[in-house]
């Protein structure tokens, strides 16, 4: 978090104390329970002195709530507020969720609408069947976008600037292990274009299989959405993903995109 303080010194516009205090918010992580001050500065990089005073500050404006028991903190009903105000926005959820919760129930997977940010992707919708998955993801989740069908198919579906801005982003996570990944990407790109759909057959959860496809840039909506179908790999090879799953997925895309 220093080093990113050092890069904006020179931005006048450019507000630490409240970056710092948006850097507290996101190192809380889905399922997680309450953290504290020691925890919070491990993760951002910050003084826990520095840390002290952001979580006071945030606790008294409602983004964070504490545990009276060990002092420890969690995200508050502000920041849930917050986070209702941006899902609204995206209108593509209310149209998709019907499909996907139909494709859930008839292919016995899970259906999950995710939109890049960054390096990451951050599920939007979920739809699970009642069969059991081994990855149990919801709403405001992160996967990463290098190793994961659904961050696979978002990539495929960039356009060439984004794919580029993309890359520069992806090399700085990954580093040394980024030729490698960026060989993947091709790869899984290569075969959007062939076949329509990408994949990710135990590279992010061993157990798990998934096939994914873009949505083109919408209205109002932007660019980087996919939509991925998720499901055990004891139930599921990569034949049926790709002959049965993949098809039933585009089919959904056509029907959410007409003319895609």
């Amino acid at each position: 978090m220093e080093d990113k303080d050092m890069e904006h010194d020179k931005d006048r516009l450019f507000v630490t104390a409240l970056a710092r205090g948006l850097a507290v918010l996101a190192a809380f992580r889905p399922g997680e329970a309450a953290l504290s001050n020691q925890t919070l500065a491990q993760r951002t990089g910050l003084p826990k002195s520095t840390v002290s005073r952001l979580t006071y500050t945030l606790l008294q404006l409602g983004y964070l709530q504490q545990d009276g028991d060990s002092g420890f903190y969690r995200l508050g009903l502000a920041v849930l507020a917050l986070g209702s105000a941006v899902l609204s926005g995206y209108d593509i959820r209310a149209r998709a969720a019907p499909l996907m919760r139909a494709l859930a129930n008839e292919q016995g997977v899970s259906v999950s609408l995710a939109l890049r940010d960054g390096t990451d992707m951050v599920y939007l919708e979920t739809c699970r069947s009642q069969a059991r998955v081994s990855v149990q993801l919801t709403v405001g989740s992160r996967v990463p976008l290098a190793t994961t069908a659904i961050g696979r198919a978002c990539y495929a579906g960039l356009s060439d600037a984004e794919r580029a801005q993309a890359d520069r982003e992806l090399a700085e996570r990954y580093k040394e292990a980024w030729p490698e990944l960026a060989r993947s990407l091709a790869s899984a790109r290569g075969q959007y274009l062939a076949k329509g759909f990408c994949e990710s057959f135990g590279d992010f959860e061993v157990e798990v299989m998934a096939v994914a496809v873009p949505l083109p840039a919408l209205a109002g909506q932007g660019s980087g959405l996919s939509v991925n179908a998720s499901g055990p790999s004891f139930s599921w090879d990569a034949e049926k993903m790709r002959m049965e799953v993949a098809p039933a997925l585009s089919a959904l895309r056509a029907a959410l995109v007409p003319g895609a």
